[in-house]
């Protein structure tokens, strides 16, 4: 239950914008944006916050990335599919 409520938290505090570019560039894949999640996940890898998604049914399978499938960071409850694949919310660890 603590990954809805981090995900209402996010949600609350950047607004469902960073969520709806995520999801657009994850179903609408584009190479530029691929290599960006690609080069982010490499940090996130490493990270004590990637974690596999607690709740089923908000479990996201990853065929490009398949190291992404059905996880989420644990800090900001954020699908880590569609986190990485957006600009508005960025993580402080990727150092942008």
């Amino acid at each position: 239950m603590q990954s809805f409520k981090k995900k209402i938290v996010s949600l609350v505090s950047n607004g469902i914008e960073p969520l709806e570019e995520g999801l657009l560039n994850f179903r609408n894949p584009v190479k530029e944006i691929e290599n960006l999640a690609l080069n982010r996940m490499d940090t996130c890898l490493g990270c004590e916050f990637f974690k596999e998604e607690p709740i089923s049914f908000l479990r996201v399978e990853d065929k490009n990335i398949p190291e992404l499938s059905k996880m989420y960071c644990d800090d900001c409850g954020c699908t880590l599919s569609y986190k990485l694949r957006q600009s508005i919310s960025k993580c402080n660890k990727w150092g942008e």
